[in-house]
């Protein structure tokens, strides 16, 4: 159904000019566009001349005030309520930053980029410190307030793309050769949004001490300069953080609108062409994106099947974080495989998936350190038990039967299972969510059992009812059960009540966990999400008692990781098949 979905698109300042323009020729695209103006009235004026030409059921305004974060959340949650997502963004809200006084020698100031005796100067415009500070604030924090309002619901697009209305102003070429601002934009790899942020500063600084010049500032146009520049500057940022959409910034020419007293030597068409045709040109993506390098995370990966899959991912090239809940054994298991020459992709992170702080801190280790998120693979996890016979453990693992010689289950082991297994899973997808959804190709593997299938439960059993209705299995479901099943652990009732006697806490975690792959994969339908038991591996769970080496348990959650956009989502397999829930 991607391909024939209704796209939604918002152009700021768009009552007149080329913003108006640019929501005309969207609109007669099929896309339906939200035309917003800082002014309700001429917003609503706007809207009226595009009824006129037929585009009524596919324009609609919204107040905004691109400066005034509270409008701009106003506008996010509209389009949120409305349309559940974006899929095109055109910045083109801008004031020029001064008052216009004679609009013939206007054109000669723009066309110097400023660069222009002060005679001339003086002559055709007047500008202060205050229009200069609004100018800065809405063509350059306007336009960060509004992606950074809007972005949430951009990721929610199959085919996101930003595009900022900029100016041949904001090149580099109109700073002074020798100035620190232009040095500090020229150096595209070390430029952050804080340096943007100073440079902004210093020059409100400047301007207010009356030393522009003598700073290595524009003359004339300073702010708007800046403003662009900035604008720029942060089109690459921006660019670099998301390789899944497309971010660019765009010079529509010299444009007869308001802006430039209609001195340019383009129509308003002919400027709008070039903002409408980046929506189109998929080619124009930051060529990055196409080649990056891809980030995984395996939880619970210091020995067994996760070493192993952080081992075979890292063989394919991506670069993954090992994490592990004792470090000491974390490192260890890194230094194997420095061993075998993989040093250069893996990294480690300590990480104890029922500690929401913990994963909070590996969060923001990979957000800092790479931006993003690719694969995560949820492979950590504990039997609940204490495994007394090694002998006898395969008769409960593979037919459930009599285990009081096999094993000792208490209360405190089951809750530490449940909390590991599912709450730790949903802990750390809810955690690193936000860096999925910035990748073009996420991707969830859930590392299950074919124990957490239904038919561990018994037929009539309350749990399996709940558990087999999909359509309406909730997130409070799934906690209901298992709140219910440690209840009834608690009062030594677990058979009587219907829930499996052996390894209960086990099976009822990757259930659970392969419930929750279900809810997940709906919610996200842009993500792969799936559950797979990976067979019975010889691994210190089963006492290493499996009939499958730890790479060929590995092998299927690691297909799954490794699958193109588009393919099955919300399934659960038994190695490389799908199995019934």
């Amino acid at each position: 159904m991607g391909e024939a979905t209704q796209r939604y698109a918002v152009v700021t300042g768009a009552n007149k000019g080329i913003g108006l323009e640019i929501v005309r020729q969207l609109a007669s695209e099929g896309i339906k566009v939200v035309l917003t103006a800082r002014n309700e009235e001429r917003g609503l004026q706007a809207l009226q001349k595009l009824n006129a030409s037929g585009l009524s059921h596919l324009v609609l305004f919204h107040q905004l005030d691109v400066a005034d974060a509270a409008s701009v959340a106003s506008l996010a949650h509209f389009i949120k309520s409305k349309f559940g997502k974006l899929d095109i963004l055109v910045n083109n809200a801008g004031i020029l930053g001064v008052v216009i006084e004679d609009s013939d020698l206007i054109s000669t100031v723009i066309l110097n980029r400023g660069v222009v005796p002060d005679e001339e100067g003086t002559k055709a415009l007047t500008q202060t410190y205050e229009l200069a500070e609004e100018c800065l604030q809405i063509n350059y924090y306007g336009t960060k307030i509004t992606i950074e309002s809007l972005m949430p619901l951009l990721q929610l697009s199959d085919s996101p793309r930003i595009v900022n209305v900029s100016s041949a102003l904001g090149q580099l070429e109109s700073f002074p050769k020798e100035s620190w601002a232009r040095g500090v934009f020229s150096d595209a790899d070390n430029l952050t949004e804080e340096k943007i942020d100073e440079i902004v500063k210093k020059f409100l600084s400047d301007f207010k001490e009356g030393s522009l010049e003598s700073k290595g500032w524009p003359r004339y146009l300073g702010a708007y300069i800046v403003s662009k520049a900035a604008m720029n500057g942060y089109t690459r940022i921006l660019a670099k953080k998301n390789p899944s959409l497309c971010i660019n910034s765009v010079c529509p020419g010299y444009v007869k609108t308001d802006i430039t007293a209609n001195t340019g030597f383009l129509t308003m068409e002919e400027g709008a062409a070039s903002p409408v045709k980046l929506y189109h040109n998929s080619e124009l993506k930051v060529k990055m994106g196409e080649a990056t390098q891809r980030y995984a995370v395996v939880t619970g990966a210091n020995k067994g099947i996760g070493l192993e899959i952080v081992r075979q991912l890292a063989s394919e090239g991506i670069k993954v974080v090992l994490t592990a809940r004792n470090e000491e054994r974390g490192l260890q298991a890194l230094q194997k495989l420095n061993a075998s020459g993989l040093s250069h992709l893996v990294l480690f992170h300590q990480l104890d998936v029922a500690d929401a702080a913990s994963v909070a801190s590996l969060a923001h280790f990979i957000k800092s350190k790479f931006g993003k998120l690719d694969i995560l693979v949820n492979n950590a996890g504990i039997s609940g038990i204490v495994i007394e016979d090694s002998d006898l453990i395969t008769t409960i693992l593979v037919n459930h039967e009599e285990g009081t010689k096999a094993m000792t289950q208490t209360y405190e082991l089951a809750e530490e299972c449940l909390q590991i297994n599912y709450y730790g899973t949903k802990i750390t997808v809810e955690s690193l969510m936000p860096l999925l959804q910035l990748s073009d190709s996420p991707t969830i593997v859930n590392v299950s059992s074919s124990l957490g299938q239904l038919e561990s439960f018994p037929k009539e059993s309350w749990a399996r009812g709940v558990f087999s209705d999909a359509d309406n299995l909730t997130e409070e479901k799934m906690d209901e059960i298992v709140k219910k099943f440690l209840s009834d652990f608690k009062e030594g009732s677990l058979e009587s009540k219907g829930w499996p006697r052996y390894i209960g806490a086990y099976i009822v975690s990757k259930a659970a966990m392969n419930g929750y792959t279900r809810i997940l994969a709906k919610k996200n339908p842009s993500l792969c999400i799936n559950s797979v038991c990976p067979g019975y591996v010889k691994t210190d769970i089963t006492s290493n008692t499996g009939f499958l080496t730890v790479e060929e348990g590995a092998a299927s959650p690691v297909r799954l990781a490794l699958l193109p956009n588009g393919s099955p989502s919300g399934l659960f397999y038994y190695r490389a098949d799908v199995a019934s829930f």
